[in-house]
């Protein structure tokens, strides 16, 4: 699918969301795009049993994302992504297909423009909550 990987840092990542909806503020024409964050809770463990395991992690990621989207590592295990013109429905599926080729388990959660909030903030705040239900609820974001 992908010719190459797009990972920039959480600021870029935030830049993007934002940009984003102002886009669809001043075409007025309803983008839908979505957010995502994917946790793998024993990667750190795997890859160290397994050292080339990062980039085999990088290549199946890569096979299964178009070359638009984004990828924001936050972490060894954490990491964040941003799927334009795409609804939850797709970037499901796009989750789905990451999960199903590796054999540790992982958590995801997405929100999506315009269904999950119309603003950065009520689509981070969603995203967060989401994250707070799914895992130890200690995530905070400073958006500002």
């Amino acid at each position: 699918m992908s010719e190459k990987l797009n990972i920039y840092d959480f600021d870029v990542f935030k830049a993007l969301v934002e940009i984003e909806i102002r886009r669809n503020e001043r075409y007025k024409e309803p983008k839908y795009f979505s957010i995502a964050f994917l946790y793998a809770p024993n990667l750190v463990k795997e890859v160290e049993n397994n050292e080339s395991l990062k980039d085999e992690i990088a290549f199946k990621i890569k096979d299964d994302i178009r070359s638009s989207d984004v990828i924001t590592p936050v972490e060894e295990d954490f990491l964040f992504l941003f799927f334009p013109d795409t609804t939850q429905k797709e970037a499901k599926k796009v989750i789905d297909r990451i999960k199903k080729n590796f054999n540790f388990e992982i958590i995801e959660g997405i929100a999506s423009f315009p269904e999950d909030g119309n603003t950065p903030y009520q689509l981070f705040t969603k995203l967060v909550n989401i994250m707070n239900e799914k895992l130890i609820p200690v995530i905070e974001f400073d958006l500002e």
